[in-house]
């Protein structure tokens, strides 16, 4: 046992070290949150920036309402898979709605965004296939490529130039071919190419899978899926204020995803009362006007910071390194404001990440711009 702990303390701790020596280590904070942009931290009211719940749906009344009225009727948990006993009329109710709203087919609902990327992609293509996916997709979407074993390829970033030759040297070769993008990217708050590359999907007999997580009800026209071979994912822990992931699209694919994707099948089913918020959630951002307040918000931080106006709700801003990152960050909040640093290994450079919600007041990003300026 001795000569495992030393084992333990050599091995682990020094990749701590390492971490902290390189101004890499991560830590968790208690952040009692209030509303998207309220946040009590050790007893110390703060402003946020940094949270993902652009239209503030996570504290409204309507879908809190919602929730509890579920938890009287159907209690907290799902008890089962859908595929036994959890299978919940919400469920059925939600997925009618939300292809509606997605203008497609049919949908399928899993326990979180991660779990569609890790479900979806490993059924679709393995080995013997082909993916080309954007240099800057998200994570999670790397661990269903890799989970699906089958063959990667990068293309630059919104390069539709790049994708297309390497679809015409490369799809011939194999079987099945799945490109890969997002609609928004969330560490650079930019726009996908999701129609060229739906047009290239077409030429070169693939599927194309859009990733709709920082879209869903910011961006309407994201929520448009008209091809056939085009599927779209995306989560409710974002815009929506709740829990869970979607995929949306063709009837035939997602009736096969119903019995080929894993993460889906092999999981306990979310419980009534997350499925009753998302479907009040979904009816609030269908009218449209949040998601509008949350771009205003960002453009109007971008015209006083006199940068690039984003594309997004989310706005970035590099920085130097980590040290300067982190130097921004926490002079900042000792001012009263949470903004995040985001640094290796989610991004190749340290960067500022600054996101708008509905509920900004003009007073706090002017104030946010003021204390930027100055330490900038």
């Amino acid at each position: 046992m001795k000569n495992f702990n030393e084992y333990i303390v050599h091995h682990y701790e020094n990749h701590l070290k390492n971490l902290r020596e390189k101004n890499l280590y991560r830590s968790l904070k208690i952040n009692d949150i209030k509303n998207s942009y309220s946040i009590q931290s050790n007893k110390k009211k703060l402003i946020s920036f940094a949270s993902n719940d652009y239209l503030d749906l996570s504290s409204n009344e309507l879908v809190k309402k919602s929730a509890i009225e579920a938890i009287k009727k159907y209690g907290v948990g799902a008890r089962s898979s859908r595929y036994i006993v959890g299978n919940n009329h919400l469920y059925h109710q939600l997925e009618k709605q939300l292809s509606k709203f997605k203008n497609c087919d049919d949908c399928l609902i899993f326990s979180s965004g991660y779990m569609v990327a890790i479900g979806v992609i490993p059924a679709l293509v393995g080995k013997g296939d082909l993916i080309i996916a954007d240099k800057l997709i998200h994570s999670c979407l790397l661990d269903g490529v890799k989970l699906s074993q089958a063959k990667l390829i990068r293309f630059k970033h919104n390069d539709i130039e790049d994708c297309q030759k390497i679809l015409k040297e490369n799809r011939q070769k194999f079987k099945n071919c799945l490109i890969i993008s997002e609609t928004i990217f969330s560490m650079d708050g930019d726009v996908g190419k999701i129609v060229e590359l739906k047009n290239l999907a077409n030429e070169f007999t693939s599927l194309l899978l859009s990733d709709d997580a920082h879209g869903l009800g910011i961006k309407l026209f994201s929520e448009e899926i008209s091809a056939p071979n085009h599927l779209q994912m995306g989560t409710f822990s974002k815009a929506l204020g709740a829990l869970g992931g979607y995929v949306c699209g063709n009837k035939i694919l997602i009736d096969y995803l119903r019995n080929f994707a894993k993460s889906q099948i092999y999981t306990t089913a979310l419980p009534p009362a997350i499925l009753a918020s998302v479907i009040t959630s979904l009816k609030i951002i269908s009218q449209g006007k949040l998601g509008k307040k949350a771009l205003d918000n960002a453009s109007y931080f971008c015209k006083l910071m006199n940068i690039n106006q984003s594309q997004s709700a989310i706005v970035i801003i590099k920085v130097d390194s980590n040290e300067k990152l982190l130097e921004i960050v926490k002079y900042v909040e000792e001012k009263g404001i949470i903004i995040s640093a985001i640094r290796k290994p989610t991004v190749s450079s340290p960067r500022i990440r600054i996101t708008f919600n509905s509920s900004h007041q003009k007073k706090d990003i002017e104030k946010l711009v003021v204390l930027l300026k100055k330490i900038l």
